[in-house]
């Protein structure tokens, strides 16, 4: 099989509080998983167990405190910012618990966003 993913000794921590209270909070610690092409997975766990967070850190969203995380033969570690950007703009989608639509976008503008930023959309008749 193809790897899609590669999680190597991930973890994420956040900083909480402030002045005297500030303290890490550890979300993932040396997490290490191989997904391959094809493969179906799922994340199960509590509130605050670190799902969205990992989904967050495969998404090229957030970079993790520790470790590498390669997608689909990218190491994100090694992408700038933009480059990220990029990045998921090609090869990630998102469903996300609650709407992210656009508001200014009707329906349909929105599901064509994707395809328009990333120049295979040059008019609505394309995508018919």
């Amino acid at each position: 099989m193809t790897i899609l993913i590669e999680l190597k000794n991930v973890s994420m921590r956040y900083q909480e509080g402030s002045g005297e209270t500030l303290r890490d909070r550890v979300v993932l610690q040396n997490l290490n998983a191989v997904l391959e092409v094809g493969q179906t997975v799922v994340l199960l766990g509590r509130s605050g167990s670190g799902k969205s967070t990992l989904l967050n850190l495969i998404g090229a969203m957030d970079r993790p405190s520790e470790g590498e995380i390669t997608v689909a033969g990218s190491s994100l570690h090694a992408l700038s910012e933009k480059e990220r950007t990029y990045f998921r703009r090609r090869n990630i989608g998102f469903v996300f618990q609650s709407f992210n639509l656009i508001p200014t976008l009707t329906v349909e503008e929105n599901l064509l966003l994707p395809q328009e930023l990333k120049g295979e959309l040059k008019t609505r008749q394309d995508a018919i």
